[in-house]
């Protein structure tokens, strides 16, 4: 994380940035806009700290420093910015003491956190997602009301939601969207426990590790699932067994049945090598809707896979490597589609190309190729091919480092998904290397 002000004196051609580095090997660094000598000469300062509270205090210090100097702090967020243009604008005050609450919530005592954001209170930075998460932050910490962390957590993620849907923008000083909502996401999910709603832990913590998976989010569902869902213990057994050696897994590994499943594994004894992950099977509305959305008729295997399983995961599970398969829900159909299709083509005039040459290379229509699945951390998936006609429900896998290449061909999807299953039983090089194992 490197969070960053900028600073414009008039007439701009000497203005500054300065950056507070948390983490590990705490640091402040300074650097020079609109440089114009050698690129590695560009830094006026660069401080280490043995912790974070030093370098907050340095850090302030160097803020104060250069006002006192006649800069003035602008509205600028984005740490990789080295031109602030003309006339930036000064940022607000209230901006500004959000960013003097991420810095306390890093480095100060319980209670200079919650004198902030007290006076922080009645300004537009009480409604800003950071504002919200921040608060909750400090609630657990403090071991507050967990009705009122709970809300400050909730109204965080519904927050951020709402501006996202909205088109709307909100201050979060240098964080990314996505690492901000990832914070919003695992704290959540812990008040959730905490407040003994552990269906709605892991439902927080699944969805955070479906849009982006790390280690510790992957650990905090084994533990949910190890501790209050007996019946899905061996999927925390499953990332105990992948992950462990990475650290953090001893409670898994410890807990009673671990031992034999570790040793299961191990010998292969689990013939199939794959199993299905419970699933939310969607309603008819909920496929028709999907249909409507790209505008064609699903075919009829693929519809009853999405009626009995839906949102679902195929564990592929053999004794030295592990992946998942996952099954999209109806609703993201259509943007897994587009995504794939800007992938291909970044112009009209390009993805005409790229139309016509599927067509003529493998008789398929290129706008009507949807991506139903994707192998976990993996840039492929299997596309189904849903235009009306002879070559209606054919299935194909696809990889991003040949997008204009088809592969395994299959003439549905229910015969797809058997020579994927058939080909993990048998332990074929082909099947397992669409899971990169």
């Amino acid at each position: 994380m490197y969070l960053a002000k900028f600073f414009h004196r008039a007439p701009g051609d000497d203005d500054r940035e300065l950056m507070l580095v948390p983490g590990s090997d705490p640091m402040v660094i300074g650097i020079h806009m609109n440089w114009k000598g050698e690129p590695d000469a560009n830094e006026f300062l660069r401080e280490e700290f043995p912790d974070i509270a030093g370098a907050a205090a340095a850090f302030r210090r160097h803020v104060a420093k250069l006002v006192a100097a006649g800069y003035v702090e602008t509205d600028h967020t984005n740490y990789t910015l080295r031109d602030l243009g003309p006339n930036p604008r000064a940022k607000p005050d209230w901006q500004k003491g959000l960013d003097e609450l991420m810095i306390l919530a890093l480095s100060a005592p319980m209670a200079e956190q919650a004198a902030q954001l007290d006076a922080l209170k009645g300004t537009p930075a009480e409604h800003e997602p950071l504002y919200l998460w921040l608060a909750a932050h400090h609630g657990k910490a403090a071991g507050e009301d967990f009705t009122q962390t709970l809300r400050f957590a909730e109204q965080a993620r519904d927050a951020l939601r709402a501006r996202r849907a909205a088109g709307q923008s909100h201050y979060a000083w240098s964080m990314y969207e996505g690492d901000l909502e990832g914070s919003i996401l695992e704290l959540l999910s812990d008040v959730y426990l905490l407040a003994e709603n552990p269906v709605a832990a892991l439902a927080t913590i699944e969805h955070l590790c479906k849009i982006a998976p790390n280690h510790d989010r992957i650990l905090q569902r084994a533990e949910i699932l190890c501790g209050f869902f007996p019946e899905r213990r061996e999927e925390a057994f499953d990332d105990a067994y992948q992950w462990s050696r990475f650290g953090g897994y001893d409670v898994i590994t410890l807990f009673p049945g671990y031992a034999e499943y570790e040793a299961r594994r191990k010998a292969g004894t689990t013939a199939k090598g794959w199993r299905w992950k419970p699933g939310t099977p969607a309603s008819e509305a909920d496929v028709s809707a999907a249909e409507q959305a790209i505008d064609v008729k699903l075919p009829d295997d693929y519809r009853n896979f999405l009626l009995s399983r839906g949102e679902t995961e195929l564990l592929v599970r053999l004794p030295e490597s592990s992946s998942e398969l996952r099954f999209y829900a109806p609703d993201e159909l259509a943007t897994q589609l587009r995504n794939v299709l800007d992938f291909i083509a970044h112009s009209e005039d390009e993805l005409e190309e790229a139309c016509a040459y599927f067509r003529k290379e493998y008789g398929v229509s290129l706008k009507h190729l949807v991506p139903i699945a994707e192998p976990s951390q993996l840039s492929r998936c299997l596309l189904l091919h849903v235009e009306p006609g002879e070559r209606h429900g054919q299935c194909f896998q696809w990889d991003h480092d040949g997008a204009w290449e088809l592969e395994q061909k299959q003439p549905g999807f229910d015969v797809a998904l058997k020579a994927l299953t058939d080909g993990i039983e048998q332990r074929d090089a082909a099947a397992l290397a669409f899971f990169d194992l």
